[in-house]
């Protein structure tokens, strides 16, 4: 989409590799730093193989807490130019009960237009997101930060604050994005998310708290959870995009996705199907024409992108698709259309 930008130059200078290595042990004071971002070679991410699901059974609805929000007055402001802010810090999670990294990129002109405020872009890492922490995450390997200012800088997109959570456990596995049930560890790794990550951003920047001015959004596992966030919240969150989202079910494989009764709650699929939220968000779906892990559905299931989409259609839930793209799970497919996402949250986001 973006031609005039040399995406070739950039994605030459990283070599796809994900380099993991052990969690952090957390911080007692947060203390932002302002580093440039790393070069660190990586594999292409995992993606799980769909399979077979029995029939979700019925679950109560999720209760939900609305999120206040305020009228702003649109003000013209100069576009900024400049570069971004990187922020690499840690946050006390009420929620979890410990101190969790976090990325924030604020925009050019964050610190000189200080009367304006952004709306946020919540960014969900896939399976190995985070295995670089505290250098740098998938997603910023991929080129977005540079991606990112030189968008902003010609006015391709609005700024925006971008806020990437961390989303693995202490053990070195992912979380899922989801609240973990009976007979698991129990730990709430989806109320961190819509709950402490957005309270935290909306407490110490100058965000616009608004649900249309908040979108989320991930690729594989965190396509899953961005999409299981937004359905279960759309109070929150207004715009969600998942790219080469997974669906996971209670099929045994994942320890803590082990009963559909609980997890029928945090379920897209479930979701869409027995509520009518998908109807209240505006939703992007995309994965790649060779995607051989998430594109298509085992024997006897629905639990792949292209029966999602069916879905969507079926019901008549607007949404914008691309299913055309060339490229397989893995990150080269993802880092080339990271300014196609970009412009897309973009123009959805309600900005100053």
């Amino acid at each position: 989409m973006m031609q005039r930008f040399l995406w070739g130059t950039l994605l030459a200078s990283v070599t796809l590799a994900l380099t993991a290595c052990a969690m952090p042990t957390p911080t007692s004071t947060p203390v932002p730093t302002v580093t440039a971002t790393p070069t660190i070679a990586f594999t292409p991410t995992r993606g799980p193989s769909p399979t077979s699901t029995p029939t979700p059974t019925f679950t109560t609805t999720p209760t939900r807490t609305a999120t206040p929000t305020m009228t702003f007055t649109p003000t013209p402001f100069p576009r900024p130019s400049g570069n971004i802010t990187r922020i690499q810090t840690r946050f006390r999670s009420v929620v979890l009960n410990e101190d969790r990294p976090i990325l924030i990129y604020l925009p050019p002109g964050y610190n000189t237009q200080t009367a304006r405020r952004y709306p946020v872009l919540y960014l969900l890492h896939g399976y190995g997101g985070f295995d670089l922490w505290p250098q740098t995450t998938e997603w910023e390997l991929w080129g977005l930060k540079e991606i990112v200012e030189e968008l902003m800088n010609t006015g391709d997109i609005q700024p925006m604050i971008i806020v990437q959570p961390h989303g693995y456990m202490n053990n070195g596995a992912p979380s899922y994005f989801f609240n973990h049930g009976p007979g698991t560890d129990g730990k709430r790794w989806g109320d961190y998310i819509w709950q402490d990550v957005v309270n935290y951003i909306d407490r110490n920047y100058r965000t616009i708290p608004q649900r249309t001015s908040r979108a989320i959004g991930g690729f594989s596992l965190g396509g899953q959870g961005a999409l299981s966030l937004a359905l279960r919240h759309p109070d929150v969150f207004a715009i969600v995009g998942a790219h080469s989202p997974s669906f996971r079910g209670a099929d045994g494989s994942i320890p803590y996705i082990n009963d559909w009764n609980w997890f029928n709650q945090f379920d897209p699929i479930w979701l869409v199907k027995n509520t009518d939220n998908a109807r209240r968000l505006t939703i992007w779906l995309d994965v790649g024409y060779s995607d051989d892990k998430v594109r298509e559905c085992g024997s006897d299931s629905d639990r792949c992108v292209l029966a999602f989409r069916e879905l969507l259609v079926a019901k008549n839930i607007p949404h914008e698709w691309r299913g055309n793209w060339p490229g397989t799970h893995e990150g080269t497919y993802w880092a080339q259309h990271i300014p196609d996402y970009l412009i897309w949250y973009s123009s959805k986001l309600v900005g100053q």
